[in-house]
């Protein structure tokens, strides 16, 4: 009951937070409230509408579109049509809201908020004081997503900070975004990053089967054609001020899921890997990269829906390493094997950056909110990243992947999970 009065007080923080009789929120009702409800022609907003919270997938275990409770998308509807176009989307006709509703990202001279590593940016409250938003504004309902990442980063993956970097030592942070859909249509929104982690310099690259088919459809002087031709198709600079961070988005339209054994990966090898809404039971694919994450020791950070949901996750974890164990043996030692299968902690922790509001599943009372709870599933907790930190300034916060562990992967890359198809 903790983290049910936990979901609920967030949504209260906010005067469109209105608590359902059976503890739900209405989302669509505020959209509507606001004039942002809609598929194609709302913005950043723009959404498939139907209750169905992912594409059904090639791979998909046992999830459907069926039921009676559930509404399926509108019919052509496609996450990122807004990458067919030749230019973004200017951020007053993306957000379709007063200007002072809006998180801008291009400020007048000694306007810019307090750089962030003066600023404490901890949950909604502290950002919209940061950024000097009314609690008014429904950017939650969408800022959601940047931020998520942002706590799977800096609070559960430990790989950035705000207070970290300086003009002298900046960082350069390479992350794998898996999964994307309803985010295409935001890619501006994810420059809150850069933001937030000064003399950072961001390369955010995107994977996932809606990735994939929006870059397959775009034409010559379309956004999604740049990732055709290995191009960003997006890049924000912060003001000086602020830190002078940079983000470069790309798009990975090769293939429909990461998989480690595509050369175009294995030369792009990322910092961290991020994973927002992920169903890490539901969809065989994340058994490439939850092997291999293991493998390399790469950190990897996602979120879920449930607290339910996300205790599966983690007791799977260490079922999933012991089915893999007997191709290993034949071929590997006994202390490359120890190494697959030490003891980890798998950490799920409460999101204070969730999307405000219950969603509406029937009889569910639990807390089901989108981007709920974060699980890590490879990492260090703070005090190992803060040691490495001091001990090696110019570290990327990312755990040093040993010689012992690159032979396991060499070795075992392309046999052990091929014994997965």
């Amino acid at each position: 009951m903790q983290k049910v009065s936990q979901v609920q007080a967030i949504l209260k923080l906010f005067p469109w937070g209105k608590l359902e009789s059976d503890g739900t929120f209405a989302e669509p009702f505020i959209r509507a409230y606001y004039g942002v409800l809609g598929a194609e022609g709302f913005g950043y907003w723009s959404t498939s509408c139907g209750t169905v919270p992912h594409q059904l997938q090639p791979d998909t275990r046992g999830v459907g579109n069926g039921g009676p409770l559930r509404v399926g998308p509108v019919e052509g509807f496609q996450d990122g049509y807004l990458l067919l176009l030749d230019r973004h989307l200017d951020e007053k006709v993306g957000w379709m809201l007063e200007d002072r509703l809006i998180p801008g990202l291009h400020f007048e001279p000694d306007s810019e908020p307090m750089i962030a590593s003066s600023a404490i940016v901890i949950d909604w409250n502290s950002w919209y004081q940061w950024r000097g938003l009314p609690l008014e504004s429904p950017a939650a309902l969408l800022m959601h997503y940047p931020l998520t990442v942002y706590q799977l980063l800096v609070h559960v993956l430990h790989v950035a900070s705000p207070t970290r970097n300086s003009p002298e030592h900046r960082q350069t942070l390479n992350v794998h975004y898996l999964g994307a859909e309803a985010e295409l249509n935001m890619l501006p929104l994810f420059s809150e990053l850069a933001l937030l982690l000064p003399y950072t310099d961001i390369k955010l690259t995107f994977f996932g089967l809606a990735v994939h088919g929006i870059v397959q459809q775009g034409k010559k002087k379309s956004i999604a054609a740049k990732a055709k031709r290995g191009e960003p198709v997006y890049a924000y600079t912060t003001p000086e001020c602020m830190g002078g961070s940079t983000l470069v988005i790309y798009l990975h339209g090769e293939h429909e899921n990461w998989d480690p054994r595509f050369a175009s990966i294995t030369d792009n090898q990322p910092n961290a890997i991020v994973a927002p809404n992920a169903g890490l039971l539901n969809y065989k694919a994340w058994a490439y990269v939850i092997l291999y994450c293991h493998l390399e020791n790469k950190p990897f950070g996602v979120t879920e829906y449930a607290e339910q949901s996300a205790e599966l996750q983690r007791d799977s974890f260490p079922k999933m390493i012991n089915n893999v164990m007997p191709s290993f043996g034949e071929r590997l030692s006994t202390a490359e094997l120890e190494n697959m299968v030490k003891p980890r902690q798998y950490p799920i922790e409460f999101n204070p950056f969730q999307r405000p509001g219950q969603r509406g599943l029937g009889s569910t009372r639990l807390p089901s909110i989108p981007n709920g709870f974060t699980i890590r599933v490879i990492g260090r907790d703070y005090e190992e990243a803060e040691k490495e930190a001091t001990e090696n300034p110019d570290s990327p916060l990312m755990p040093l992947v040993s010689s012992e562990v690159r032979q396991l992967v060499g070795k075992a890359k392309d046999m052990s999970l091929n014994d997965l198809d």
